[in-house]
C-alpha cells in the first residue's frame, strides 16, 4: 500500500512540474517578438518566435528570403554620365534604398555571380555575362542609345596619311557582338593577352597572314589609344595589329589610358591620332544630346558635329552594339520575375517604402 501512494505521490508532482514548464516556455514564446520589437532588432513586429530561435523554420522562408533588399554596384562612369543611373531614375522612377556602389568594371561581374551585389551595370559584349549565368534586364523605354564601337580620327591624321582609312575601314562589319563576346573572355577569364587575341581575329577573318611582320614605318608613326577596359584595349590591338602589318606606318600604342573624356580630350589635344569610341557615348555623354534610339540616325548626327565642331572623323563601326545593360543572377532574376528594367523599377519600389 504504502509503495503504491508513493507512485501516485511521484506521477502527481511529475504532472504538476511539466504543467509549470509548459507554461513557462509558452509564456517565452509570446514574450520574444515584443523584446525584439522593442530593440529595433531581430524579429519584425507581429513575428512569434520561441526562446532561442532565430525566427526561421526549416522548408520555411523568411520575410527576407521572400522579398530580398536588391543592391547594386556600378562603375564610376556609369554612376556619373548622364545616360547612366541617373536617366534609369529618372526614366523609369526608382532609385535602389541603398546607394550603389562603385566598383571596378572588372570586378562586378564576379561580384554579382558571388552575391556580393545583385544588379550591375554591364556592357552587352562582356564575355562574363554568359560565363557567369548573368541575365541581361531588358531596357523597354530604351533609355540607352545604340552603342555601335567605331575608329574615331584626327582629320589631319588621315590627312597625312592616305592609307589610314582604307585600312581602318576593312575592318567594318566584321565584329558580331558574340564574337566579341568571346574575343573578352578569352582575355578576363582566360588571361590571355589583348594582343594575341586581336590577331588571332585578324587570321581567322584573312585580314593579316599568319606569319606577318610589320611594315618599315617610313610612312610615319599613329599613336592608337584605348579605354581602361578589355574590348577596348582589344579593338586597339586589332587596329594597331592591322596598321603595322598591311602598311608602312609605324603605331604607337598608348591603350588603357582612362575613360571616355581622357581619351577624348587626348585626342582633341593631338596625343592621340585615333582611338575606338562608341556612338552613344559620343551622342549623350560628349555631346550632350539627348537620346536617339535609330543606329543609322545617331551615327549621321555624331559624325556630322563631330567633324564641325572638333574637326574629327568617325570611320564606319566594327558592327558590334556595346550598348550599356543592367544585368543580375539569372536565376534569381527569374525567382523575383524580372525580365525587363521595368520589372525591375516595380521591385524595388514595392519593396522600398
Amino acid at each position: 500500500m504504502q509503495y503504491g501512494r508513493f507512485r501516485k505521490e511521484s506521477a502527481h508532482r511529475a504532472l504538476v512540474l511539466l504543467t509549470a514548464t509548459i507554461i513557462a516556455i509558452a509564456g517565452c514564446g509570446r514574450q520574444a517578438p515584443e523584446e525584439s520589437t522593442g530593440e529595433g532588432a531581430g524579429a519584425k513586429p507581429g513575428a512569434e518566435t520561441a526562446a532561442g530561435d532565430t525566427g526561421s523554420k526549416p522548408g520555411v522562408a523568411t520575410p527576407e528570403a521572400e522579398t530580398p533588399l536588391l543592391t547594386a554596384a556600378f562603375d564610376a562612369e556609369f554612376i556619373t554620365r548622364p545616360d547612366g543611373y541617373g536617366a534609369i531614375k529618372q526614366v523609369y522612377g526608382f532609385e535602389f534604398k541603398e546607394e550603389p556602389k562603385q566598383m571596378d568594371p572588372g570586378l562586378m561581374y564576379k561580384a554579382c555571380a558571388d552575391e556580393a551585389v545583385d544588379v550591375i551595370d554591364a556592357f552587352a559584349t562582356d564575355g562574363r555575362i554568359p560565363a557567369y549565368d548573368l541575365k541581361v534586364i531588358d531596357d523597354d523605354k530604351n533609355v540607352f542609345p545604340p552603342y555601335y564601337a567605331a575608329p574615331l580620327v584626327r582629320s589631319k591624321a588621315l590627312d597625312e596619311h592616305p592609307k589610314l582609312k582604307e585600312t581602318l575601314n576593312k575592318l567594318a562589319g566584321r565584329l558580331t557582338d558574340r564574337r566579341m563576346q568571346r574575343l573578352n573572355f578569352e582575355v578576363d577569364e582566360k588571361g590571355r593577352k589583348a594582343e594575341d587575341v586581336a590577331r588571332e581575329w585578324l587570321v581567322a577573318e584573312e585580314l593579316v597572314a599568319q606569319d606577318a611582320k610589320s611594315g618599315s614605318g617610313e610612312a610615319g608613326t599613329v599613336t592608337i589609344g584605348s579605354k581602361h577596359f578589355t574590348e577596348q584595349q582589344i579593338l586597339g590591338e586589332i587596329m594597331s595589329i592591322l596598321i603595322e602589318t598591311t602598311t608602312d606606318i609605324k603605331v604607337n600604342r598608348k591603350l588603357n589610358l582612362g575613360g571616355t573624356m581622357i581619351c577624348f580630350n587626348a585626342l582633341k589635344a593631338d596625343d592621340l591620332d585615333l582611338y575606338a569610341e562608341y556612338t552613344g557615348t559620343g551622342l549623350v555623354n560628349i555631346l550632350q544630346r539627348k537620346v536617339i534610339t535609330d543606329p543609322e540616325e545617331v551615327y549621321r548626327v555624331v559624325s556630322e558635329q563631330f567633324k564641325k565642331k572638333y574637326d574629327l572623323v568617325w570611320l564606319k563601326p566594327f558592327g558590334i552594339n556595346n550598348t550599356y545593360t543592367l544585368t543580375m543572377r539569372a536565376k534569381q532574376a527569374q525567382e523575383l520575375g524580372i525580365d525587363s528594367i521595368s520589372d525591375l523599377a516595380k521591385y524595388v519600389n514595392s519593396n522600398n517604402p
